[in-house]
């Protein structure tokens, strides 16, 4: 029998895998911390974020996305500010999925010696709902900040995909995104300056070193936060 790779997808972390284990992860134990009430009083960052990269593996997927989110604040004073997301109950996020571009192969031959390859791609863009976890740190007194935050999405973006045997077929698949200036065993890590707290922009290509070495491509990541109470 030949090995059909749809069972293989299935198997598989969808798009940045590591950051989906990251997200689950973080949103199951409920960290960083309590994003409630507190944050509303203080206030929150709110904006949108580009992001374009890709994942390494067995399927290889390149992706472009456009996010908007809020990160409430949770804690702050006159030296520095923490907003964090641990949104397990509703979305503080949506992004619109512009590509997901996805490629794969199985490992081994099939029984009559062929290699079985797929492709997928995205019919049209889609906006899904995110869940999100992370926290976002002010230095006041230096004037950085240093951040990480991954999405995962609470609904499957449709795919069209062509299958090297079997031809063409479609499929739904959960994907996660994540932006920063980190990776999130490295925080705070690298920092970034800002003029002004009220407002957060930055042009950013995070490469991995750590977790996401060898997993992850270079992201390319481009925000923009206003601070509203």
């Amino acid at each position: 029998m030949h090995h059909d790779p749809r069972t293989t997808e299935h198997r598989s972390w969808s798009g940045t895998s590591l950051v989906s284990v990251v997200a689950l992860t973080l949103l199951c134990a409920g960290w960083p911390g309590q994003a409630g009430a507190q944050g509303k009083k203080l206030g929150a960052y709110t904006g949108t974020v580009a992001i374009s990269g890709s994942e390494l593996g067995q399927e290889k997927v390149s992706y472009r996305a456009s996010v908007k989110i809020s990160l409430p604040l949770t804690s702050g004073n006159e030296r520095s500010a923490m907003a964090e997301l641990d949104d397990v109950d509703k979305p503080s996020a949506s992004a619109v999925i512009s590509q997901w571009d996805l490629a794969g192969r199985n490992a081994s031959p099939d029984s009559d010696g062929k290699i079985t390859s797929w492709t997928c791609a995205l019919a049209a863009p889609v906006e899904v709902p995110m869940s999100g976890s992370g926290s976002l740190s002010l230095n006041y007194k230096p004037k950085t900040y240093s951040m990480f935050i991954a999405l995962v999405a609470r609904k499957p973006i449709p795919l069209k995909c062509v299958n090297s045997r079997s031809g063409p077929y479609k499929k739904e698949q959960l994907v996660s995104l994540f932006f920063g200036t980190s990776e999130p065993d490295l925080l705070p890590g690298k920092e970034l300056p800002f003029a002004d707290p009220a407002r957060l922009t930055a042009s950013f290509k995070l490469v991995p070193v750590s977790q996401m070495k060898g997993r992850n491509g270079p992201t390319d990541m481009e925000w923009d936060f206003k601070l509203s109470r």
